[in-house]
């Protein structure tokens, strides 16, 4: 039996694995992300999740709602207290089931981010640097983006300056364990802002701003849009709605502050909050 099928039939065993196994599971999971486009495009109903942060409780619950896909938009570890058990779970549920369950990239999916916040002292405690080289390249294999039934536009972070055409991600490059193109690093770090029109620097840092509605507004004219999914920030509720419903921001992580974790199901443009406690 696999290790991936070891661990959806048995979830406790995801942060137990050998050095062995590890290498398994990873090799199996940078190779199914190798084979996914940077752009997914995904028809059908699907439950999608925020930033879990080392919360397995919320992913687990999320995959046991039974939705026919469930879409993860990325920030798997750094600060919560499982993220080797949640990330493996989750990097486990996409080997056995790829047409499923779909995870996109966050920005904490990237080395400098881990250094910073504790994933990666965490793996080298445990397995050694080769470990978290092979998640740092598991990582840099993740789709940016995600366009669900067409109209549905699911990122972590948002829209990017320079970005006209959901087209263009399909091009940017796979495999930069940082990325250093200008639009995937925005997808990623970007921020909605209601006092801003188009896009503004972001106090989060260079190369990264805030995008306002009619930046928004744009986009989907281009595109064919009726909404944008998004995670990246931290919300007591689990969820905030920008720009008059055109943004669903979602936050899945219970180790915050009051947080009430929330995922959304989505069918076509429509979607409900689903709690994940």
């Amino acid at each position: 039996m696999s290790v991936a099928r070891k661990v959806v039939g048995n979830p406790e065993l995801a942060d137990r694995l050998s050095a062995g196994e590890l290498v398994e599971l990873l090799e199996e999971a940078r190779s199914v992300f190798r084979s996914e486009p940077q752009l997914l495009e995904l028809e059908g109903s699907a439950l999608v999740v925020g930033d879990t942060h080392g919360d397995f409780e919320s992913s687990r619950r999320a995959l046991s709602e039974g939705a026919k896909l469930t879409l993860f938009l990325g920030d798997y570890v750094d600060r919560g207290l499982e993220q080797l058990k949640n990330v493996n779970f989750l990097l486990a549920e996409k080997v056995e089931r790829p047409e499923r369950v779909y995870l996109l990239r966050g920005n904490h999916e990237s080395p400098l981010m881990n250094y910073g916040y504790g994933f990666y002292w965490e793996v080298v405690g445990r397995y050694g640097p080769r470990a978290y080289r092979m998640y740092a390249e598991v990582f840099s294999s993740m789709p940016y983006a995600a366009v669900l039934n067409g109209e549905v536009f699911a990122v972590h972070g948002g829209v990017a300056e320079g970005l006209s055409s959901v087209e263009t991600v399909r091009g940017l490059p796979k495999g930069d364990l940082e990325p250093s193109n200008p639009i995937a690093l925005q997808l990623l770090w970007n921020d909605p802002d209601e006092s801003v029109e188009y896009f503004a620097p972001s106090p989060r840092g260079p190369g990264i701003n805030l995008y306002g509605r009619r930046a928004v507004e744009e986009f989907f004219a281009a595109n064919g849009l009726k909404l944008m999914v998004r995670a990246h920030e931290y919300f007591p509720e689990g969820f905030h709605e920008y720009f008059g419903g055109m943004v669903l921001s979602l936050f899945s992580c219970r180790y915050y502050p009051a947080t009430r974790p929330k995922a959304a199901l989505l069918e076509g443009a429509s979607w409900r909050l689903v709690a994940l406690t």
